[in-house]
């Protein structure tokens, strides 16, 4: 998650990064969890990740985790139409 992140920071602008904490970490949620700044927002990103895979692991179909973590759009893309192809 840091990573994705780090690489993140490179392409937007701080007033970008600077919303993302705030919105994530220095709000009610973020308060009630003791998030503070940068930190704060990668722990909540972490949390929601977490949250989202045991929601997946409870949908009632299939479904299928990419990791695209070295940034190969055109492998991920292939990978999806051979997905698509063997369930359609």
């Amino acid at each position: 998650m840091r990573e994705t992140i780090e690489r993140v920071k490179t392409t937007r602008s701080q007033e970008w990064l600077d919303f993302a904490i705030w919105y994530h970490a220095e709000q009610d949620y973020g308060k009630r969890k003791g998030l503070h700044g940068y930190e704060g927002y990668i722990q909540f990103l972490e949390h929601r990740r977490e949250l989202e895979l045991q929601i997946i692991e409870q949908l009632p179909f299939q479904s299928f985790i990419m990791d695209n973590s070295d940034y190969a759009w055109e492998n991920q893309q292939q990978t999806v139409l051979n997905i698509m192809m063997k369930y359609l």
